[in-house]
């Protein structure tokens, strides 16, 4: 899958060109917000980056640390529960959920599990029909009833035959009209508590789906949705079609939700999962030149063999100044904050400035999350 996130940021890099046509070494703080706000990053968090900043000359490294830092909270863990995974797919109308919701079942279908889908936008006119559609093509079980009819109850049917005929995941559609926001919030609380009655902790997931065209504005959106029933993650459409890539950073950001996939494309298997550290890259390779990555890479090579030579010395030693160096190098990569130690390989751990606390530990000679 490794690419498929920065070749879909193709029309966001022609964007940043206008306004940065030639790749540099560093550029100006002036520099830098006019790119960011070519890239459809929000003013806001341009000023925020910028005041973090107090070099004149902004290197890749540099950036690259701050970008980072915006998407501190894109990391999901998946919540223990029973099978069915039970997901409940919300979002306006247009943003993409009926795909984003073929696309889920096909990866989960490629994954060897069975799926099975719960029609519950009740409300739109030929939104049955469509999942319908998607279900027949990818030969996938699909509980439905009729437009204007109670969608809890397609809910509740569709989590309860999952459950009888023993089924992995079951993906819920739901209706998307903001412009009748306290209805739509009535609806999704009732879905909410229904689906928790047919299946105990579901929903297990709740998923919004934002139209990556939209930019920024979809941060408003998103922030009512989250309001309204809680949102655990947060899967970006049709990242390949547009310009306002760097609103990925605002929306993050802003609402301190993990990014579960990007749409990279109109076919079932073009559902990527989020990758911080390759969306970074994409953008910055567009700015900056590659003289510096070598001379890095040419550096950490040097330095590979150097402390190599030291393990043959004195293996004890170098295998714990490796466990420090590697537990240096993910507290910065993920922007966490060491707390304590619980034991030799286990750490408490916090990201900088929230409450969040999680536990990493050393195994196979790398830091993880537990």
């Amino acid at each position: 899958m490794f690419g498929f996130i920065k070749k879909s940021l193709n029309k966001t890099v022609e964007a940043i060109k206008t306004v940065a046509p030639k790749k540099k070494k560093y550029f100006t703080k002036d520099e830098l917000e006019e790119i960011l706000l070519e890239a459809d990053v929000e003013y806001g968090l341009v000023e925020i980056i910028l005041n973090e900043i107090y070099q004149e000359k902004i290197t890749r490294d540099i950036l690259e640390q701050k970008l980072l830092a915006t998407l501190a909270y894109t990391s999901y863990k998946e919540p223990e529960y029973t099978a069915p995974f039970v997901e409940l797919i919300i979002g306006v109308n247009g943003a993409g959920k009926t795909t984003t919701i073929a696309k889920l079942a096909y990866k989960y279908k490629q994954e060897g599990k069975k799926v099975m889908l719960g029609a519950g936008d009740t409300f739109r006119a030929a939104a049955i029909e469509q999942l319908t559609l998607w279900a027949n093509k990818l030969e996938i079980p699909i509980v439905s009833s009729k437009q204007g009819h109670d969608s809890s109850a397609v809910a509740y049917d569709a989590i309860d035959s999952a459950k009888s005929k023993n089924y992995d995941n079951v993906i819920i559609d739901t209706a998307g009209r903001l412009h009748t926001q306290t209805n739509l919030a009535n609806e999704l609380k009732k879905i909410n508590r229904i689906c928790a009655k047919a299946h105990e902790g579901a929903p297990h997931r709740t998923v919004l789906i934002i139209d990556g065209t939209q930019g920024n504005s979809a941060i408003s959106q998103a922030k009512a949705f989250n309001e309204m029933i809680g949102v655990d993650g947060i899967i970006i459409t049709k990242l390949d079609g547009t310009a306002k890539g760097g609103s990925i950073f605002s929306i993050a950001y802003a609402l301190e939700l993990p990014i579960l996939y990007v749409g990279t494309g109109e076919q079932p298997e073009n559902l990527t999962p989020f990758d911080k550290y390759e969306f970074v890259d994409g953008l910055l390779d567009a700015l900056f030149e590659e003289k510096e990555e070598k001379e890095e890479k040419g550096k950490e090579t040097t330095q590979q063999t150097e402390l190599n030579a030291v393990d043959e010395e004195k293996p004890e030693e170098r295998n714990k100044d490796k466990k420090e160096s590697a537990l240096e190098t993910f507290l910065k990569d993920e922007k966490l904050v060491l707390l304590k130690s619980l034991s030799e390989n286990l750490m408490l751990v916090n990201y900088a400035n929230t409450p969040v606390d999680t536990k990493i530990e050393y195994k196979n000679g790398k830091w993880k999350y537990c």
